[in-house]
């Protein structure tokens, strides 16, 4: 979809809102009970309300740029247990409406292709995490374009001042999906 409107955004919460990549990328990571997760393109809010189980006493932003998305994770995070920490945003990866050095965590699950400007949003997810925190990208399926892409994702990564320290091809309940997990370059 090149255009997100109220209409997209309603259509992907049916379709995908809930899609297993969100939870089982979740189950992947190591996530300490008092972390702070920022979730760049949180659409439905699924991968936090997920975390949410595990990060029992942190902090779980999430942020959208199209208003109707954070309007229905609100609405699906209403009578979650963990609605009084879920935290949605209206905002684009190239500026995120989060303070500086809050993150212990950042989540690109299936947005990073969607961001406008990855540099810029890369720079911003560098202003957010902490020092040590760990920017985590899901791509479903993999990289499209194979190891060639793959290469050019990672250079993308590393240009910006990310290491990637974990790389993982999962493959569970005919769901596949590739997962990074980086840090900021020393």
């Amino acid at each position: 979809m090149s255009e997100w409107t109220a209409e997209t955004a309603e259509w992907y919460a049916a379709h995908y809102g809930e899609y297993a990549t969100n939870r089982l990328a979740v189950d992947a990571l190591e996530l300490p009970n008092d972390a702070v997760i920022v979730d760049v393109g949180c659409g439905a809010g699924a991968a936090l309300r997920h975390a949410s189980q595990r990060v029992t006493t942190g902090a779980l932003i999430g942020v959208d740029p199209v208003p109707r998305m954070v309007e229905i994770a609100r609405e699906r995070a209403g009578d979650h247990p963990a609605a009084a920490r879920l935290d949605f945003r209206i905002g684009p990866a190239e500026k995120l409406p989060v303070e500086d050095s809050l993150a212990d965590f950042v989540f690109a699950f299936d947005s990073f292709d969607h961001w406008q400007d990855k540099a810029a949003g890369l720079a911003e997810v560098g202003r957010i995490l902490r020092p040590g925190g760990q920017l985590v990208v899901v791509k479903d399926g993999g990289v499209p374009g194979g190891a060639k892409a793959a290469k050019a994702f990672v250079a993308e990564l590393a240009k910006a001042g990310f290491a990637v320290v974990r790389t993982e091809s999962i493959a569970v309940e005919d769901v596949a999906f590739a997962l990074w997990v980086c840090t900021a370059a020393e």
